[in-house]
């Protein structure tokens, strides 16, 4: 007999192929009970809707990087190797479940006031963690004095485009290479425009 979490995973995951195929607003708790083999009714005994179900997509995803970056963030590492690291374990997640990032970037452009919590939280949360990196990094004389919160919307903003590119790409090898080397090339891009000269 599978524990109540088990099938709240089988479900989350079921949901993961089913609205990468259809994109959340084709898919259907019909064809997510289908994909997990599991009845609708069961859908409802974790989620409430479909909107929850994305909720909790976002939200496992967003706090699997908060737990890394929390991890990282009182090491005792220069900065810069902290982010790339954050980085490198973010292109890492996209490249495992590519069609997890497909749904981060295709489904979180809904309007701000209808956002759920988890895109806001993303959306949101990300970028201050990458300013406070870079904030650690202007503080430690590894990067130059710079106005760290358009970077770190900057950087964000370049991690969703590499993200983008990717995982809608059909050579699964190009795929591959290009998230392998994503965190050294914007690592390399934003490191040496912000040089302390």
């Amino acid at each position: 007999m599978s524990r109540p979490l088990d099938k709240k995973e089988l479900i989350r995951k079921a949901a993961i192929q089913v609205i990468s195929r259809q994109g959340y607003y084709y898919a259907t708790t019909d064809q997510i009970a289908e994909e997990a083999g599991v009845a609708v009714g069961t859908i409802y005994n974790y989620f409430r809707s479909k909107e929850e179900i994305l909720e909790h997509i976002f939200k496992v995803e967003v706090d699997k990087r908060f737990r890394y970056y929390e991890g990282l963030v009182n090491q005792n590492l220069p900065a810069l190797e902290k982010l790339q690291r954050l980085l490198t374990m973010h292109f890492a997640e996209v490249l495992r479940e590519p069609q997890v990032g497909q749904i981060m970037v295709r489904e979180r452009l809904s309007p701000e006031d209808q956002q759920l919590p988890g895109i806001r939280g993303f959306l949101q949360g990300v970028p201050s963690r990458l300013q406070t990196i870079l904030e650690e990094a202007v503080a430690k004389g590894e990067i130059r004095p710079c106005d760290t919160e358009i970077v770190a919307a900057a950087l964000f903003g370049s991690i969703e485009a590499v993200v983008s590119k990717a995982v809608f790409a059909q050579d699964q090898n190009k795929q591959k290479e290009f998230l392998q080397n994503a965190a050294r090339e914007l690592m390399d891009l934003y490191v040496r425009g912000l040089e302390n000269r």
